[in-house]
């Protein structure tokens, strides 16, 4: 009897053991995922490279090629920007009258007819009086209806007709029948 009572306990033993193996076996696999875990509780940090240097200045062309012949060079940057003019018309500012617009005479030489348009569905002519331009209206003075723009034609004068398809304008002068074409 003691000899089963030896082998059982050797036999434990190995169990026992084998417990002790496996559960240390256990614990040494376990053990990359838990110092992962650990590792990673901080703030990550991303190093960048250091930026490109940066290049130096570029440096002033030593004299501006000569153009070739037969060519016109282009104006400089600085020559467009001195050749407009600064500031601006005052917006608020009474328009101009044209001088002879206000003595009433405007001789037929004076007005220049441009051109003809129809919009929503009335003819107007457009014509330019001594320094003023504008569009002109069959009636009384051409002054088109709902506009608000002052009369450019003269007391006098107004528009008889006003032909889109032709581009023809007649007008009508103290009494005298004047035809303008395009």
């Amino acid at each position: 009897m003691a000899s089963s009572r030896d082998d059982a306990s050797d036999h434990s033993r190995v169990l026992s053991g084998r417990r002790v193996c496996c559960g240390w076996l256990s614990g040494v696999a376990l053990l990359p995922a838990i110092t992962a875990c650990a590792s990673s509780s901080g703030p990550e940090t991303i190093t960048l490279p250091p930026p490109n240097p940066k290049p130096a200045a570029e440096k002033p062309a030593a004299a501006e090629p000569a153009p070739a012949a037969g060519f016109t060079p282009l104006p400089t940057p600085e020559q467009v920007v001195t050749a407009l003019p600064t500031g601006r018309l005052d917006p608020f500012a009474p328009l101009p009258q044209a001088k002879a617009a206000a003595s009433g005479a405007v001789p037929a030489g004076d007005l220049r007819f441009t051109g003809v348009i129809r919009s929503a569905g009335q003819a107007q002519a457009l014509v330019q009086v001594g320094d003023q331009s504008g569009a002109v209206c069959v009636g009384r003075r051409g002054v088109c209806v709902g506009s608000g723009l002052p009369a450019l034609l003269p007391a006098d004068w107004s528009v008889t007709s006003i032909d889109v398809a032709s581009g023809r304008l007649v007008l009508n002068q103290a009494g005298q029948r004047r035809v303008f074409n395009l």
